[in-house]
């Protein structure tokens, strides 16, 4: 738990049912905050929902990512909601795993429709509310360090899920594009801080990496370990928070100093 205020604070959290996106839901009702909790499938939110006790402050909504109507009809419901929107948390995104040399072009389309363009799409949404509105706004998209570095082969020697170029290409987009709104954004006349968190490797404790690619990647890792969820939690918050209010267009990095060497 972390100790942020942000209390009666409206936070849109896409990808929500997700790992990184139930913690982030959880870690933020803890610090005060009403949510909309946005995902795909309406009936894993639901399931999310169920497990984790999300009371009446959160508000439940499908989103397609990919689609603008679809974000104009969860940001209004979550308006109708709550009465206005304060943040956003660009969560959502999705990987293929199968061998670059066997990429589909439907595959490749995808993850860059998620990812790149449903990230803009949420963004350019939620700025054209701030500009209208007039309100204050801070937004937080999700990168990777595989934005910054390439994945190591030679540490999916027992998993499947080896990270793909077009993921590591559009988190890098994510990194750029929040440099771009940051500086833009403001120049277009909305009162809003972007920035960025670009999370290392991920214990998945529901479904857990092979144990040789555990610990591989340990020992490929200052830290020699992977990350909890939680660890991720706290810097996207304190973006959020107002101890954060002279930050803007910067990506913290999360991931034990791996891409430092």
């Amino acid at each position: 738990m972390n100790s942020y205020n942000l209390k009666n604070s409206i936070i849109v959290v896409t990808g929500a049912a997700g790992q990184l996106g139930q913690s982030i839901v959880n870690q933020a009702l803890d610090c005060g905050a009403c949510i909309a909790a946005l995902d795909i499938s309406m009936e894993n939110l639901q399931t999310v929902a169920s497990k984790n006790a999300w009371t009446e402050n959160v508000f439940l909504h499908e989103i397609d990512i990919t689609k603008e109507d679809s974000i104009k009809n969860a940001y209004e419901g979550t308006i109708k909601k709550f009465g206005r929107i304060d943040s956003v948390i660009n969560n959502a995104g999705i990987s293929v795993f199968d061998p670059w040399y066997d990429r589909a072009d439907s595959d490749f389309d995808m993850v860059m429709n998620v990812n790149l363009k449903g990230t803009f799409l949420c963004i350019k949404q939620f700025l054209k509310y701030l500009i209208k509105s007039q309100n204050n706004g801070s937004i937080v998209n999700i990168a990777s360090h595989y934005g910054i570095i390439s994945p190591d082969p030679r540490i999916y020697t027992d998993c499947d899920r080896r990270n793909s170029e077009v993921y590591g290409a559009t988190k890098a987009g994510i990194i750029q594009m929040t440099k771009y709104f940051s500086v833009n954004a403001i120049e277009d006349g909305a009162s809003v801080r972007i920035n960025s968190v670009a999370p290392g490797g991920i214990l998945n404790e529901a479904n857990p990496q092979g144990p040789e690619f555990q610990k591989l990647y340990s020992e490929r890792c200052p830290m020699k370990r992977m990350a909890n969820v939680d660890e991720m939690t706290g810097p996207i918050l304190f973006l959020l928070s107002s101890d954060a209010s002279y930050i803007n267009g910067h990506t913290i990095v999360v991931d034990g100093g791996m891409s430092s060497w």
